[in-house]
C-alpha cells in the first residue's frame, strides 16, 4: 500500500495553485489527516465501505473543510466535481473495496468498475474538468505494469481481468500532462500539467517527494 505522505503537498499546492484535495479510498483517514496539514481550502474523500466511511466522518467531524462521502468513487466524482472551481490534487486509491481491511479478497468484486475504478474515474475527471490544471498522484502502478517495485509485482488475483495497461491515461492526459512512474512501494503514477511542471521541476524526473524520500 502506498502513502500520500511520500509527496510534498505544500510544494505542489504552491507550484500548481491547487486549493482542493480529492481522495478516493479513505480507509483509516491518514491521507485526509496529511492533507489537512497543507494549505487546502476543501478536502473531499470518497469511501465505498459504509463502516469505514462512518469512522472517518467521526474522526474529522470538527473540520468544516473536510467532507467524507460514502459511495462508489466514480459516481461521487461525477456528482461532486462540478463544485470545485479551481485546480485539484487527486489522490486516487479506491481499488479492491474491503481488501485492505481484510473484508474481501482482491478478486471478490465481480463488477470491474468497482473493483478497479481508475479508468472510469480518470474519464470522468477528463470530461468534467478540461479547463483546469489538476495534479494526479495514483497508487499501485504495479496493478497495470510489471516493474522493479520496492514491494514486488502485484499478485495475479489483483490484476485487471483484461486490458492491463495505461493506455486510458495516455489517451486522456498524454497531451496536457507529464506522466511519471515511481517504483517506490507498490508504484505510483504521477501526472503534472506539462507547462507548469517544465517551469518548476528541479530534476529530469522530479516526483515532488518529501525530502529524504528519494
Amino acid at each position: 500500500m502506498g502513502s500520500i505522505r511520500r509527496f510534498d503537498l505544500n510544494r505542489i499546492t504552491k507550484d500548481y495553485h491547487t486549493p482542493f484535495f480529492v481522495e478516493t479510498g479513505t480507509w483509516k483517514g491518514d491521507g485526509v489527516e496529511y492533507a489537512r496539514q497543507a494549505a487546502f481550502t476543501k478536502i473531499l474523500s470518497v469511501e465505498i465501505i459504509p463502516g469505514i466511511a462512518a469512522e472517518a466522518k467521526k474522526r474529522f467531524s470538527a473540520y468544516g473543510m473536510i467532507e467524507i462521502i460514502e459511495g462508489d468513487s466514480a459516481a461521487v466524482l461525477a456528482k461532486e466535481l462540478p463544485q470545485f472551481a479551481g485546480n485539484c490534487i487527486f489522490w486516487l486509491d479506491a481499488h479492491f473495496p474491503g481488501a485492505d481491511e481484510g473484508l474481501k479478497a482482491y478478486d471478490t468484486e465481480g463488477d470491474e468498475d468497482l473493483r478497479l475504478p481508475l479508468q472510469k474515474e480518470m474519464e470522468i475527471i477528463k470530461n468534467t474538468r478540461s479547463s483546469f490544471s489538476d495534479v494526479f498522484i495514483i497508487d499501485d502502478l504495479r496493478i497495470y505494469e510489471d516493474g522493479i517495485y520496492e514491494n514486488g509485482n502485484a499478485p495475479v488475483d489483483a490484476l485487471p481481468r483484461q486490458n492491463r495497461n495505461l493506455i486510458f491515461i495516455e489517451r486522456n492526459f498524454g497531451d496536457s500532462h507529464i506522466i511519471l512512474r515511481s517504483y517506490q512501494d507498490e508504484g505510483y503514477i504521477l501526472l503534472f500539467p506539462r507547462e507548469v511542471y517544465q517551469h518548476h521541476r528541479r530534476s529530469e524526473n522530479d516526483y515532488y517527494l518529501v525530502p529524504g524520500q528519494r
